[in-house]
């Protein structure tokens, strides 16, 4: 009785960490900063990613495109720049030189690199930058 017992425990263990490991391998997202994506970009391709940099001083392009918001930008993080393009709604702090994470897929277009964005947040400049350390825990 015990030892099938244990077996039983056993094979109820293994199951569950093969469904884990099964259900949580597709939804692996990698997080990178542009510099490193764009040296190494054949190891990235068409993989979950979400690439962390700064958004290029003129490089926002948005269009509208059958009733949709079409926008494209480069992202650049110590001297490496990459092509950003996605659709839909904005963070509010995007804007020239704010800090962005997109999220989405690297791919080839043309030869070169370009980032299909599926998702944008950019990080908001501190309203506290220059404050007083004492002054924020009051």
């Amino acid at each position: 009785m015990k030892t099938s017992r244990k077996l039983l425990t056993s094979i109820a263990i293994v199951a569950a960490v093969a469904l884990l490991w099964y259900s949580a391998r597709g939804h692996v997202s990698h997080y990178k900063m542009v510099d490193e994506v764009v040296v190494a970009y054949g190891d990235w391709l068409d993989r979950p990613l979400r690439i962390h940099g700064w958004v290029a001083a003129g490089s926002i392009d948005e269009r509208i495109v059958d009733q949709q918001v079409v926008r494209s930008f480069v992202l650049e993080e110590k001297g490496q720049r990459l092509v950003v393009r996605g659709s839909g709604p904005k963070p509010d702090a995007f804007r020239d030189g704010a800090e962005v994470v997109a999220e989405g897929r690297l791919v080839l277009e043309s030869g070169a690199p370009v980032f299909l964005a599926t998702g944008l947040s950019a990080k908001c400049p501190s309203k506290y930058e220059g404050a007083h350390r004492d002054r924020l825990f009051d």
